[in-house]
């Protein structure tokens, strides 16, 4: 069972937390707006595209919920460890509109988050350790968002 932090360290100093993360990625998706056509649809419809990409990639381990209000698609991965815990990683993809240009093509910015945490007997536990699953998993949500199309 881990040690509560406040064991670990100075009063003063902040605890280190390797469990989280976002990133805004090197991946811009374009779209071309039809006539009269707002951003917020052709947002919708790349939401739509990232959340079945990040279901097709997480097959049989999660499904992507989508917030089409925030523009948001999360998945929720749960992997039993051998202690008896869970380990619960949260991801999330944002499309952050980025520019609008004169020929009405849209670039929409994916931005990443990604936390890692334990769950033991109805716990959550800081997952200090978690630091390079996090990265692994923003960089594969990265590989994954390459691929989208409008």
């Amino acid at each position: 069972m881990p040690v509560p932090a406040e064991e670990h360290m100075n009063r003063d100093e902040p605890i280190a937390f390797g469990g989280s993360s976002w990133v805004t990625v090197g991946v811009a998706l374009r779209t071309r707006l039809g006539p009269g056509e707002p951003p917020r649809r052709a947002i919708q419809a790349l939401l739509r595209s990232v959340g079945t990409a990040l279901s097709v990639h997480f097959e049989g381990r999660a499904a992507a919920r989508l917030d089409a209000e925030r523009a948001t698609a999360s998945v929720t991965l749960r992997i039993p460890e051998p202690e008896g815990s869970t380990k619960v990683c949260e991801l999330s993809v944002t499309l952050l509109a980025d520019e609008l240009t004169e020929d009405e093509e849209l670039v929409v910015v994916p931005r990443i988050r990604a936390e890692v945490y334990r769950r033991k007997d109805d716990v959550d536990w800081l997952a200090s350790d978690a630091s390079a699953d996090v990265d692994q998993l923003a960089a594969e949500i990265e590989d994954v968002l390459s691929a989208v199309s409008p």
